[in-house]
């Protein structure tokens, strides 16, 4: 009985090799992700008043943790079809729900995902993907991370997430329109072919809620254009974006739609010695509220240094500048227009990469504001009380695979 159980596996395992090339030849689909833990000691600091409160408490979040499946068919002539569904991981446990206020959780393609077709013209595609504007200025934003403690998104862009393009007459935080390190939905994006380092992108949304409008509401829709050059150490990239007709006045007594812009500009340099500087600086302008347009500057410098063998440093510096325009004027996911609304972003982290795929950080985050800033740590999801400071200790694992 024993004789017969082992020829029976060993001609299965026979079986399973010689069916391997033929696998191997038509296998397109790649599987990737990155898990990623941060555990954090969070001080908020201390309202002073009646009712007044010191917010201290541990804190554990994963930001930017996904899993992922990419393919590719070679179609001959130089050209390609490909695909890419990546989806937000929450391994905690939490959070594991579908999206609400079209903005992303835990589902299926809420991460960069799209279908599209390259070759010698280029690269066309359609998805859910970060925008030329997000794309360059991520590249300049050595030392920090998007989100978590050691992120600045909040402070140099607004946030970073995935957001859609709301019905008209929609609440306009489903937009978060003055956001611009965005992953946006329903997105067509176009990038040139690479010329000596040089390449240009342009991205639009569609108008899936059209047909939802009268001929008083107006349509959303995001504009995105960007050009880089990166060869060997150098990045340099600029970019310009537009929220047209994102904050949906469509009524009677306030027929016309406000508009947000922005431009970047980011660079990056690698020196021999493992150590990449980098920044960029940018300027949002807002149209929350009707002819009462609001202005803010941002600026970060950071750099990433592998000073000898595993150990390295990574270290940043974020400012946002105060808020312009009529005081107490709206400015979403920023403080109200006012004179002291400054705030500084300090952070740095021991690094000790286990692998090439597997790293160990340890460091310190601290926010400064001025007495009408309400900047939070990156993750706290806290209220921060105007003029108090806030900061952190955390230590982070990341893997990739």
């Amino acid at each position: 009985m024993q004789k017969k159980l082992i020829a029976v596996a060993v001609g299965g395992a026979l079986a399973a090799i010689g069916a391997a090339p033929a696998l191997a030849q038509n296998a397109t689909v790649n599987v990737y992700g990155t898990f990623y833990g941060e555990y954090s000691r969070l001080n908020n600091g201390a309202q002073t008043g009646t009712g007044s409160q010191y917010q201290t408490y541990d804190h554990f979040q994963n930001p930017g943790s996904e899993i992922g499946f990419r393919g590719e068919e070679k179609l001959g002539g130089g050209l390609s079809a490909w695909f890419q569904c990546a989806s937000s991981l929450d391994y905690r446990g939490g959070g594991n729900t579908s999206s609400t206020n079209n903005q992303a959780g835990s589902y299926w393609c809420s991460r960069n995902s799209a279908l599209g077709l390259k070759g010698g013209f280029g690269n066309v595609f359609y998805g859910n993907w970060q925008t030329p504007w997000t794309r360059i200025n991520s590249a300049g934003n050595v030392g920090s991370n998007d989100t978590g403690v050691f992120g600045n998104a909040h402070l140099i862009a607004g946030t970073s997430s995935t957001f859609g393009i709301a019905a008209p007459g929609q609440n306009i935080n489903t937009l978060s329109p003055a956001v611009y390190r965005r992953r946006q939905n329903n997105l067509f994006t176009y990038e040139t072919p690479t010329f000596g380092g040089f390449k240009a992108m342009g991205a639009v949304t569609t108008r899936n809620y059209a047909s939802a409008a009268t001929s008083a509401q107006l349509k959303a829709r995001l504009w995105s254009i960007g050009a880089q050059f990166a060869n060997g150490p150098i990045f340099v990239g600029a970019a310009y974006e537009k929220h047209d007709n994102f904050y949906n006045r469509g009524t009677a007594a306030l027929p016309n739609a406000g508009d947000d812009k922005s431009w970047t500009v980011a660079a990056a340099y690698t020196l021999p010695i493992r150590l990449k500087l980098g920044g960029s600086v940018q300027q949002i302008k807002s149209d929350a509220v009707l002819n009462a347009q609001t202005k803010v500057t941002t600026f970060h410098f950071g750099i990433d240094w592998m000073i000898a063998g595993p150990h390295g440093v990574r270290a940043g510096y974020s400012r946002a500048g105060d808020v312009k325009g009529p005081v107490g004027t709206a400015m979403n996911a920023r403080p109200a227009a006012n004179a002291n609304t400054k705030a500084d972003m300090w952070q740095i982290r021991y690094v000790y990469a286990l692998s090439k795929r597997t790293e160990v950080t340890a460091g310190y985050s601290r926010t400064n504001n001025r007495a009408n800033a309400t900047y939070e740590t990156g993750g706290s999801n806290s209220t921060q009380f105007p003029g108090t400071d806030s900061s952190a200790i955390a230590v982070a694992l990341r893997h990739s695979f």
